[in-house]
């Protein structure tokens, strides 16, 4: 075997043990609040596919195709039998799934466990080839450190953890950006051009806002158009378009073959993706609520404050490391001579920086919510350049004091700057998405589900726990797959009833009542009820970094006069 092809599985292996472990380690300790939604729509995805029922396989307008399979893969590896038991398809708003599956000796935990196993492996290859083709780019330190820092910052590892699509859409994208970067700037095989076509196909089978890789694919191939080189400046437009084509050729093809819906309703399936994703974007809203698309509704969300939060985002959730090395990162775009970077270092930080801007854009501007996940995307861009100016800094150094080179010393600090990243982040541990940056902001609840697998830990420890019944709040997976008894979900649909009806009736056949502090104690539609309780004192609350996550009642504690307020509200 060559020397450079050890080196390059030795560099596999390393940046695999740097992040394997911090993804799979307790994987299965939390559910978030979007996971059962796709835990269900994954499980209905495998029933379509075994039932050859292949128009049943569009769920949303995301349209997560690659987060159905994974949770087929998971199917498959745990209860395969699944698809032979005629039970149809489940709703995803209804907890009937988890109802069957403990009917038939198994857990939707483990389910989750195993998908998500599966969803880390292709995680873990995607960022593997990131290294290859970022090495190829910018060098071997620097691309090493840009995968390393990225794959371990708190916000991509808590989210590269959870069934919900970003953290695969975010690895696709940076695959099939730095493919292209490579085709078009380093090395023009038609490999890497392929590469990068089916990894924008498969960004596109995982969520529709991928398409925002489109203008920067172009804007790479028209500079490359016009870059200096033996050929005629018609041969390289033609060349260009020719690229181009091939790109989206391949995006579809992929993007087809692994879409069985495609096969039988291709109008429908497109509809389905685009026109949602339109109508929420330009409509505040999905189809189903708008009705259609009506242009003269189109709006757009044009406010600074909007980017300028998104931007925020990034630095309330990044390390100290990941914003100084964006720092370094910006001065050797500015200020770094070309003879000593090698390579298209400049333009390669640069198409990081504006794919991360792209998304800080869409998401600062489009109507509909506003949830930072949306632009984990941002994250890994800014990390991966982050990385880079970390590794130049090194290369740097090591030009000016040789002696780094001879005692493996620039190697080491390298590993020692991953290892500064790991350790801003392990203390989190399971819920590294709630990460704050510490500098810049204040601890405060995240309120995506985490905190509610402890309330059920601690009531299925009680003596007949399997018997009981308990009304939680977000209740439905974060609760649910941890806890032996019966779940009621408390919707927050409820809380604007007058009177209360539907809170009332299921608290008088529940066990222990379970808020969710975390999003309640900020939110309009609690503030009655939590008034009211307010006279009683909970059973239990659970606290993570200093601030309250869930509180439990117990009903028989509740006493007549709080269900009279509830009726007079």
């Amino acid at each position: 075997m060559k020397s450079e092809t050890i080196k390059l599985l030795a560099v596999f292996a390393l940046l695999a043990a740097l992040i394997l472990p911090t993804h799979l380690v307790g994987i299965d300790k939390v559910v978030t609040i979007d996971e059962p939604w796709w835990v269900i729509s994954g499980s209905n995805y495998y029933y379509a596919l075994t039932h050859r029922d292949f128009a049943n396989t569009i769920y949303d307008y995301h349209p997560a195709v690659t987060t159905t399979w994974v949770v087929t893969a998971g199917m498959l590896s745990y209860f395969p039998e699944y698809r032979g038991f005629g039970q149809g398809y489940f709703d995803v708003r209804k907890p009937h799934f988890e109802e069957f599956l403990r009917d038939h000796g198994r857990e939707a935990i483990e389910l989750v466990r195993n998908s998500r196993w599966v969803q880390t492996a292709i995680i873990l290859v995607l960022l593997l080839a990131g290294w290859f083709l970022l090495q190829l780019l910018v060098g071997k330190t620097p691309a090493f450190l840009g995968i390393a820092l990225a794959a371990n910052a708190p916000f991509f590892l808590g989210q590269s953890r959870l069934l919900n699509h970003e953290a695969m859409l975010a690895s696709f994208m940076l695959a099939s950006l730095l493919g292209m970067q490579v085709y078009v700037n380093k090395d023009r095989r038609p490999a890497y051009l392929l590469v990068s076509g089916a990894a924008f196909g498969l960004a596109q089978l995982t969520k529709s806002s991928s398409i925002l890789l489109l203008p920067l694919v172009g804007l790479m191939l028209l500079i490359g158009m016009f870059k200096p080189g033996a050929e005629t400046v018609r041969h390289r437009i033609w060349d260009g378009i020719r690229s181009l084509a091939i790109w989206i050729l391949v995006a579809g093809i992929v993007f087809v073959a692994l879409w069985p819906g495609m096969w039988v309703a291709p109008g429908r399936m497109l509809y389905e993706i685009y026109g949602n994703a339109f109508s929420y974007a330009f409509q505040g809203a999905r189809l189903d609520v708008t009705g259609d698309l009506q242009p003269s509704n189109f709006d757009l969300a044009f406010n600074f404050a909007g980017k300028r939060s998104y931007a925020m985002i990034w630095i309330f959730l990044s390390t100290t490391i990941s914003w100084l090395g964006l720092i370094l990162a910006a001065v050797f775009l500015v200020f770094g001579r070309q003879e000593r970077l090698g390579g298209p270092v400049r333009s390669t930080i640069l198409y990081l920086l504006l794919q991360a801007a792209l998304f800080i854009l869409l998401f600062g501007i489009a109507r509909g919510r506003d949830t930072s996940h949306y632009i984990l995307t941002s994250f890994v861009c800014l990390d991966v350049a982050a990385g880079i100016g970390w590794g130049h800094l090194l290369m740097w150094l090591r030009d000016r004091w040789n002696f780094l080179d001879r005692l493996y010393l620039k190697e080491l600090l390298a590993l020692v700057l991953a290892g500064v990243q790991i350790a801003y982040t392990v203390p989190h541990f399971p819920y590294y998405l709630t990460y704050k940056n510490s500098l810049v902001t204040s601890v405060s609840a995240y309120g995506y589900g985490e905190g509610l697998e402890l309330a059920a830990a601690y009531l299925a420890d009680k003596p007949g726990a399997a018997g009981s019944r308990c009304y939680v709040y977000s209740g439905m997976g974060t609760f649910s797959f941890f806890y032996p008894g019966e779940t009621d979900v408390l919707k927050k649909v409820y809380l604007r009833e007058p009177g209360m009806p539907s809170i009332i009736h299921d608290l008088e056949g529940a066990d222990y009542l379970v808020l969710y502090m975390a999003v309640q104690a900020n939110q309009p539609e609690s503030r009655s009820l939590l008034g009211i309780l307010e006279a009683v004192k909970p059973e239990k609350q659970i606290y993570l970094n200093g601030a309250e996550y869930v509180r439990i009642y117990k009903v028989s504690d509740i006493p007549a006069s709080a269900y009279e307020e509830m009726g007079k509200n």
